[in-house]
């Protein structure tokens, strides 16, 4: 749903993910994200490669 949103921008990152800014962070969602509420496939970071990096220990890779 996020990849097709018009007011988002989000650029495909790896495993299928998609990497946006949010306010000042960017983050990181997986291919199953619903909500922050009903998943745990995302992650934040200051910069796209520390929110990446925290998305794989996030998700045990």
């Amino acid at each position: 749903m996020l990849k097709n949103d018009p007011d988002l921008e989000a650029e495909r990152g790896p495993g299928g993910t998609l990497i946006f800014l949010d306010g000042d962070q960017y983050c990181v969602v997986g291919p199953e994200f619903v909500s922050i509420e009903e998943s745990d496939c995302y992650a934040f970071g200051a910069t796209r490669e520390q929110a990446i990096a925290n998305y794989a220990l996030k998700q045990g890779a």
